[in-house]
């Protein structure tokens, strides 16, 4: 339903509308004929002003005017106030003459009298149908409204949900702090160990929903994350994180490295071996970043994860054909090499 303000709707604006016009039409008319004479043409007149409205506003337009079809629009308008005008005509001639004539006889239809009336009815309805038109746009005005006023409650709803979304992370957060002011008295790596805990929690909530974040956010997300996963490896893990050129001032799509990395935890170490090792190397150019990721491969297929299928279809959709990824073997060596524009 359409709504008019926050108290009246559409439709009940359209029956007080109607009902003046119904009003103001019986009120002409009784000052030439009777109550009843003057009821039953305020009536008609009335119905057929309502056709012709809703006629244009509700058929014609949409069907034909809207879908360019323009030269039928207008032939079939034309047609359309002809054919309700004589509706009208013969409809109020034939009840004047079988309730209110009282005997009296018609004037003759070829006479100037009738062709008067004609014209005055196909008059009425013209003006009728520049009503309808005003008409039509006062509709598409209101669900363009209505359509807006609902978008605005769903971001506030959204806006809303986020909010409280945020509020148990945030609680954990403080949580975490707490628990890292006593380790740092009872035991200081518990206390190093539970920062960079909160640090990748923080990433996830206050950038993971940027549309970019500064590429140093991302790298320190990234010592993060192997720093964490090194604990999981029964023998010390070789890592070799270099980055040529200067990060400080660039702007990257967040989570865009870090299945690169994750990938290699996944598929790439196994936890028997002692040389187990990371590298990554990510290289800033002018227009581009270049990241390459290698590690040792010790199955025979070293298969991909959901991870880096979500990471191509990313790529995809932020670049279009503007990215490089490609994965290759070498020397029983696993390469990843993204490039992306800057």
């Amino acid at each position: 339903m359409i709504s008019f303000s926050s108290h009246i709707s559409f439709p009940k604006v359209q029956w007080i509308v109607w009902s003046f016009v119904l009003l103001l039409l019986f009120g002409i008319y009784l000052q030439n004929d009777s109550f009843a004479e003057a009821a039953t043409y305020a009536i008609t007149t009335t119905l057929f002003y309502a056709i012709v409205i809703y006629g244009n506003a509700m058929w014609l337009i949409p069907r034909l005017y809207e879908k360019e079809r323009r030269t039928a629009y207008i032939i079939l308008i034309i047609l359309f106030l002809i054919v309700v005008s004589i509706c009208r005509l013969q409809l109020q001639n034939a009840l004047y003459l079988q309730f209110f004539s009282k005997g009296k006889p018609m004037p003759d239809k070829n006479s100037s009298y009738f062709v008067m009336y004609y014209l005055s009815y196909f008059l009425s309805s013209i003006l009728i149908f520049i009503f309808s038109i005003a008409f039509h746009l006062s509709i598409e005005y209101f669900r363009v409204r209505e359509q807006q006023q609902l978008l605005q409650k769903r971001t506030a709803e959204a806006e809303l949900k986020l909010l409280k979304s945020q509020v148990q992370p945030h609680f954990l957060f403080n949580t975490l702090n707490n628990i890292y002011f006593v380790a740092q008295r009872e035991s200081p790596d518990t206390a190093v160990l539970l920062e960079r805990l909160s640090n990748i929690m923080r990433y996830f909530v206050d950038e993971g929903t940027k549309d970019l974040i500064p590429l140093t956010t991302e790298i320190n997300f990234i010592h993060d994350y192997i720093h964490l996963e090194k604990l999981r490896m029964r023998h010390p893990l070789q890592v070799q994180f270099d980055i040529h050129g200067e990060p400080d001032s660039l702007l990257i799509p967040p989570m865009l490295l870090i299945p690169l990395i994750e990938n290699v935890f996944k598929h790439g170490i196994d936890k028997r071996y002692e040389n187990n090792f990371l590298v990554a190397t990510i290289t800033i150019r002018e227009e581009s970043l270049d990241a390459v990721i290698s590690n040792r491969i010790y199955r025979s297929e070293l298969k991909s994860g959901s991870g880096i299928m979500n990471l191509t279809s990313r790529l995809q959709l932020l670049y279009g054909n503007r990215y490089i990824f490609e994965t290759s073997e070498k020397d029983a060596l696993f390469y990843a090499h993204l490039n992306i524009p800057l």
